[in-house]
């Protein structure tokens, strides 16, 4: 018998995910014989339903809401024996993984054509006990990106992080930075540091790479804070030769770890708040099944 869970985060975004109840539940009762359908009340719920899916060995585990849905959600599902096929319906601000796997940004698009025989398996980041899908950076810009609340998102939408890097970009500074790889070590100053999986960011194709990239994380450190650096970037981002811009260090590994002698640092993941360094980070490859 092919099972699903729901889980809908009702605060999500600037739509009320629950008013697509309805239409999700018959879209997925055509497909599977029961639908088990969670509404989150707080944090960490999206984290407890989804373990639940993998001990009770659901086949498929969907989920309406943002990106901090979408990452609790996969908190559940990471590293356990079993883990069922996961299904993302966008509902919040920006979607990361979702755009990152080509899903329509409007939720009514994404039910419609949603294809329960087409999948695709996505690599996962663990960093110390957390765990992210597409990013994880820190710096004055992340840090304010992090910070963005609730209302500026439902009023602002995606804008709202823009107006957030304009206001943090004139605080950035260095810190003292060393990253450890299996393929290199970076000791010295950094205004930022990404740690990205996938070769996209955003719209933009940054590393022109056609080697199987399964596994690895591109990481990017740009080495000082001046405004000039960052412009210079935009060129080589844009041709997709992010790694041979001078301001930047890139480094493609499995395993990462990024520390400081300067204290609290905070890492973002996936426009979250993270844990402050030292971090420890591992690509999980190929480790989650999601419908595409």
């Amino acid at each position: 018998m092919k099972n699903s869970m729901l889980i809908i985060n009702p605060t999500a975004g600037s739509a009320n995910a629950l008013d697509f109840r309805d239409k999700i539940e018959k879209k997925l009762g055509a497909y599977f014989e029961t639908v088990d359908t969670r509404i989150t009340e707080k944090a960490k719920d999206a984290t407890k339903f989804a373990i639940e899916a993998c001990e009770k060995k659901y086949d498929s585990v969907f989920a309406i809401g943002g990106d901090g849905t979408v990452n609790e959600v996969i908190a559940g599902l990471a590293e356990k024996k079993y883990r069922p096929k996961f299904g993302i319906i966008p509902g919040g601000t920006v979607n990361l993984l979702g755009r990152v796997i080509g899903l329509p940004m409007n939720i009514e698009e994404t039910i419609d054509y949603f294809d329960f025989d087409k999948t695709k398996h996505i690599d996962i980041g663990k960093s110390n006990s957390s765990y992210f899908s597409y990013i994880l950076s820190l710096g004055k810009v992340a840090e304010g990106i992090h910070n963005v609340d609730i209302e500026e998102k439902t009023k602002f939408g995606a804008f709202a992080y823009a107006r957030s890097f304009i206001k943090n970009i004139a605080k950035d500074k260095t810190h003292h930075i060393k990253v450890e790889t299996e393929n290199g070590v970076y000791e010295g100053d950094a205004s930022h540091v990404v740690v990205l999986l996938a070769d996209y960011f955003g719209d933009f194709k940054i590393v022109d790479n056609n080697e199987d990239t399964d596994g690895y994380a591109n990481v990017m450190i740009l080495k000082d804070s001046n405004l000039m650096s960052k412009i210079n970037i935009i060129p080589d981002m844009i041709k997709g030769n992010i790694e041979k811009n001078d301001n930047i260090e890139f480094i493609k590994a499995k395993k990462i770890v990024i520390s400081s002698s300067d204290d609290g640092i905070e890492t973002d993941v996936d426009g979250d708040k993270g844990e402050y360094l030292p971090v420890e980070i591992k690509v999980l490859k190929n480790h989650l099944e999601v419908y595409c």
